[in-house]
């Protein structure tokens, strides 16, 4: 009997032990969590902003990100930026598709950038840049040397920069622009313009003497399958000033018709 008792006496010690000590763990981590943020608004002031890491911008500098931010190192507070505010401020710029913001402890602020990639030229209310989603862009004001064809006979307003335009001729023009790059082709290094002034063809004009490719607006795809074919294979780029035009809208056939005299 007084094994026994000492066994159950034993046991109730342990148990005792166990709950205090699963007690004292518990208050401790209240504690430390107290502590804590109680630290955190304290000495909030302290996380100053030191460094602002920009990544992906090529059209814009540095100073065009850090003004469309409103940030400035070393005069704000860290914890106190929100980056879903510093990525809604970085979407306001016409050349910025994407971005994402991040706070890193204790003093840098990490932003990623993706710009939008002109495909061509495109007049509206003068000279403007349109990528492969049919985004209008202005020129920026550098010194980088745009070598980009240009989109010619778009009628009517185009609309609005930083949006989509309004014209489905300029986008159709601009997603030709972005398949030619696509394909393994040396016809889009060759392009000078796209003309659009024709409802049920498309016209390219190319460098080295302003050939021109008459191209259907439907078929354009495989119309520049068959012309990528004949310039990969047959193209001698030296008569290439001596040709009037290459037409590929019937049936897949590849016209030639060479300059007079």
């Amino acid at each position: 009997m007084a094994r026994r008792l000492n066994k159950k006496k034993r046991k109730s010690i342990r148990v005792g032990l166990i709950y205090v000590l699963v007690i004292s763990v518990l208050s401790l981590l209240a504690y430390s969590y107290r502590y804590l943020n109680e630290y955190l608004q304290e000495n909030l002031s302290t996380f100053k902003l030191v460094d602002i890491e920009i990544q992906g911008n090529h059209i814009l500098n540095r100073i065009d990100v850090l003004e469309l931010c409103g940030l400035k190192q070393g005069q704000m507070e860290l914890l106190q930026l929100r980056p879903k505010d510093v990525v809604s401020q970085l979407l306001r710029s016409p050349y910025i598709k994407a971005a994402s913001a991040v706070r890193s402890l204790p003093a840098t602020l990490r932003i990623v950038i993706q710009e939008r990639e002109p495909v061509a030229f495109i007049y509206g209310k003068g000279l403007n840049l349109i990528d492969a989603d049919g985004v209008l862009m202005p020129v920026p004001r550098t010194n980088r040397r745009w070598d980009l064809p240009l989109i010619t006979g778009i009628k009517g307003p185009l609309g609005t920069l930083g949006e989509q335009t309004q014209s489905q001729r300029a986008i159709l023009a601009a997603q030709i622009i972005a398949f030619t790059a696509k394909m393994a082709s040396p016809l889009n290094e060759i392009i000078a313009a796209i003309d659009m002034s024709h409802t049920k063809e498309l016209r390219l004009r190319l460098v080295r003497g302003g050939a021109m490719v008459k191209l259907s607006s439907k078929k354009y795809r495989q119309n520049l399958y068959v012309l990528t074919q004949y310039f990969n294979t047959y193209l001698d780029w030296n008569r290439l000033a001596t040709i009037d035009y290459f037409d590929v809208r019937f049936n897949d056939q590849l016209i030639i018709k060479e300059k007079k005299g």
